[in-house]
């Protein structure tokens, strides 16, 4: 029975100190020179614009923070298994307005997989979307899915029109020019929150992250995003200190194990394999920070409710697990001096990608493992994980909600192609949608992590820190562990310097 609670007035404008708000009324200045902002990475680049164009049902503030989207308002049940949404009055960018039936239609289209598989999945658990009137929108839900108010901020969960595909978000992205890499974005005069963005447009451009460091510290853009794994040690070298912004995202490297090779068939193998790493030294050296967390299952620490299963490996100094690394690959059949394992890691083409695993690399060969890479480009890299054309391979995995789910749900036995299959690991990740409290949902799949991890699906190794640049003319950038940082929250100030 659904909460008797009056709809929350929540707004953009209440969210946001008086001096911006008051600031922010004016709306975004035509004539100001666009924010000009490199992405590391095509990746990066396209969820950034992806971002800004659309608009769901929620949206998040500078901080990550879920904050009311197209719906002004919403409630959700004393049970838990139903969210009642409000419209508030919004336009699509050709004018229509934007209606229950609209928001219907996406959701649906996304729970039959339309949106990716990530939304698919994270959806599992609505089991109905209807709209009893033009304003007002519910979800029912199998358990209490708190999380999805994330979800529904995420591009793939955008409310677009049922018939022209219209988006209703903050900017509108103009044609490339021939022989330009930049997508330019202008501020969407029929955005219901035009009044309070400052921002009136900007360039984004995929680079490189050198290049992309370069070309700030030359002057040249305002705002470096997405960097990860490449870029950090020149960005803290020659960035100036106070441009350089950390952020930890909910994420984590893993090593994919394909059990259907000859050599990873062999539990003691994997077993061996998974504690013969030391993580902590492993993510200091890399990262030159200990705050980049070890992963010791296969999920991050910083998934809200959500604690990671401890391994028993953990209690053991790393001297002695590399002992009983030895043990176990003796037993399997190798040995260190005379017939050692090897064995090939499909990594990106990132320099990043290269130095973990050659981190890893050091202690897996004194314990009589050698490792070989095979470098793919993005997409050769995904594809072989499809298809489990590998021995070992390099995946970072991130969730945009404080989920385990995406960490998990490749590991289910018709997820993969690597050889991966526990029927009781599979039986709890289905129950957990029919818990009858969040808390609940999270145990049984923390049990069915704990299953996958013993079997060594894929072995944990650190929680990634990410990174950008930002230059002091730029202000409303705040680090967050959703990696979220919407345009519409940023604005430019062109009478002060670059570099100060």
């Amino acid at each position: 029975m659904a909460a008797r609670l009056p709809f929350a007035r929540l707004s953009f404008a209440g969210l946001v100190a008086l001096p911006l708000l008051l600031a922010g009324c004016r709306g975004a200045d035509e004539d100001a020179p666009p924010l000009r902002v490199d992405a590391v990475g095509d990746r990066a680049a396209r969820l950034l614009i992806a971002d800004a164009v659309n608009a769901g049902l929620t949206a998040r503030d500078s901080a990550g923070l879920v904050v009311p989207g197209l719906a002004q308002s919403w409630r959700v049940s004393d049970d838990g298994l139903s969210i009642v949404f409000r419209l508030r009055p919004a336009n699509f960018v050709g004018g229509a307005e934007v209606k229950a039936a609209d928001v219907v239609a996406s959701l649906n289209r996304a729970r039959r997989g339309g949106a990716g598989a990530m939304a698919r999945d994270l959806l599992a658990g609505v089991t109905d979307v209807n709209a009893p009137l033009d304003s007002v929108v519910e979800l029912r839900l199998s358990t209490p899915q708190p999380e999805l108010l994330e979800l529904l901020a995420t591009p793939p969960l955008a409310v677009r029109s049922r018939r022209g595909r219209e988006t209703a978000g903050a900017f509108l992205a103009a044609p490339r020019q021939a022989g330009s890499q930049a997508t330019a974005l202008k501020a969407n005069p029929r955005y219901f929150g035009a009044e309070q963005m400052q921002l009136a447009a900007a360039d984004i451009a995929p680079h490189p992250a050198d290049a992309a460091i370069q070309r700030f510290n030359r002057g040249e853009i305002d705002l470096v995003v997405g960097g990860g794994l490449d870029g950090l040690g020149a960005a803290r070298v020659t960035a100036k200190r106070e441009t350089l912004r950390l952020e930890q995202p909910r994420a984590a490297l893993l090593l994919l194990l394909n059990q259907k090779q000859a050599p990873l068939k062999d539990a003691r193998v994997r077993r061996a394999l998974q504690i013969a790493i030391d993580r902590r030294s492993l993510g200091e050296a890399f990262f030159g920070t200990r705050d980049a967390t070890e992963v010791r299952g296969l999920t991050p620490a910083n998934i809200a409710g959500y604690a990671p299963p401890e391994p028993a490996w953990v209690q053991q100094p790393f001297v002695g697990r590399q002992e009983e690394a030895r043990r176990l690959l003796a037993e399997a059949g190798y040995d260190p001096a005379t017939n050692r394992l090897k064995l090939a890691v499909s990594i990106g083409q990132s320099d990043g990608e290269a130095r973990i695993v050659e981190l890893a690399a050091r202690d897996l060969a004194d314990v009589g493992v050698d490792l070989t890479l095979v470098r793919r480009d993005a997409e050769g890299q995904r594809r072989a994980i499809a298809a489990g054309d590998f021995q070992l391979a390099l995946q970072q995995r991130a969730t945009p909600v404080d989920s385990p789910l995406p960490f998990l749900w490749p590991f289910l036995c018709n997820r993969n192609s690597h050889g991966v299959c526990l029927p009781e690991a599979d039986h709890l990740y289905a129950d957990s949608w029919k818990a009858p409290t969040r808390a609940d949902r999270l145990r049984a799949l923390a049990a069915a992590e704990r299953l996958w991890a013993a079997d060594v699906a894929a072995i944990g190794l650190v929680q990634p820190l990410g990174w950008a640049l930002v230059s002091p003319r730029v202000a409303g950038f705040t680090a967050n562990s959703g990696g979220s940082h919407s345009l519409r929250h940023l604005s430019i100030d062109p009478s002060r310097r670059f570099l100060p």
